[in-house]
C-alpha cells in the first residue's frame, strides 16, 4: 500500500467521526453534563455528605441554609452548561487556530472549533463513567467526592496540598483520549498523518493547558 493510500485510509476513518454534526454532539454533551449534575446533587452530595463536610466549620442552621441555597441556585447551574462548554471549546480552538496561522495551515476558525466540539465530547463521557464508578463508593465528604476520581492521578495519590488536587485531576484517561482526538481531528482537517498532528497538538494546546493550570494553581495560593 502507497503512502497516499494509506494516508487515505487512515483519514477516512477520523472522517466517520469528524463528518458527524458538531451540534448534534454539542446537544449530548450538555445533556450528559445535565444528568451528571443531577445525579450528583441528588444521589451524591447529599445533606449528610454536607453535614460531614461542614460540620466542624458551621452550625447546623447555617449549613442548612447553605444547602437551600444550593438547591434554589441549581437551575442556574444547568444555565451554566453550554456556556461553559462553548467558552473552553472556544479556548482550546483560539490555541489550535493560533498555532495553525504560525505554520500557514489553511484552515477556517470555524471548521477548527466544530472538530474541538466533537474532540470535547470525550469528557462529557468521561463524566459519565465517573459518576457511575462514585455510585458504588462510599462519599462521606465533598473531599471523598473529589479524591474518587479513579482515572485522574488524583485518585491515586496519598495525602497532599489541596493546590495540587487541580494538576493532578487534569492528568487522566480521557484528557489524554482529548489529545489525541485533537490531533485526529487536525489530521482530517489538514489530510496529514495524525502522528504529526500529535505534536501540533502538544505545541498549541498543550502549552495553553499549562498556562491554564498554572493559574488557577496561582489563584489557589493567593486566595489561600
Amino acid at each position: 500500500m502507497s503512502a497516499t493510500a494509506a494516508l487515505n485510509q487512515k483519514a477516512s476513518v477520523w472522517g466517520e467521526y469528524f463528518s458527524l454534526n458538531a451540534w448534534v454532539l454539542f446537544a449530548f454533551s450538555c445533556v450528559s453534563y445535565a444528568l451528571v449534575l443531577h445525579i450528583q446533587q441528588k444521589y451524591v452530595l447529599t445533606e449528610q455528605v454536607y453535614y460531614n463536610t461542614l460540620g466542624e466549620q458551621l452550625t447546623i442552621e447555617r449549613i442548612d441554609a447553605f444547602i437551600d441555597k444550593q438547591n434554589t441556585w441549581t437551575w442556574l447551574r444547568y444555565f451554566f452548561i453550554p456556556v461553559t462548554l462553548l467558552f473552553q471549546t472556544f479556548l482550546v480552538s483560539i490555541c489550535l487556530a493560533t498555532g495553525a496561522i504560525l505554520l500557514d495551515y489553511k484552515l477556517k476558525f470555524s471548521a477548527i472549533f466544530a472538530m474541538v466540539v466533537k474532540a470535547a465530547v470525550i469528557y462529557a463521557v468521561g463524566k459519565l463513567v465517573y459518576m457511575m464508578v462514585v455510585q458504588f463508593m462510599d462519599i462521606q465528604t465533598i473531599e471523598d467526592l473529589i479524591r474518587a476520581d479513579v482515572f485522574s492521578l488524583l485518585g491515586w495519590v496519598g495525602k497532599i496540598p489541596t493546590w495540587l488536587y487541580y494538576p493532578l485531576s487534569v492528568v487522566n484517561v480521557f484528557e489524554i483520549v482529548f489529545w489525541l482526538l485533537l490531533a485526529g481531528g487536525m489530521s482530517y482537517l489538514l489530510q496529514k498523518h495524525w502522528t504529526r498532528m500529535v505534536g501540533f497538538v502538544a505545541a498549541t494546546y498543550g502549552v495553553g493547558l499549562l498556562v491554564w493550570v498554572l493559574f488557577i494553581v496561582f489563584l489557589q495560593l493567593n486566595l489561600q
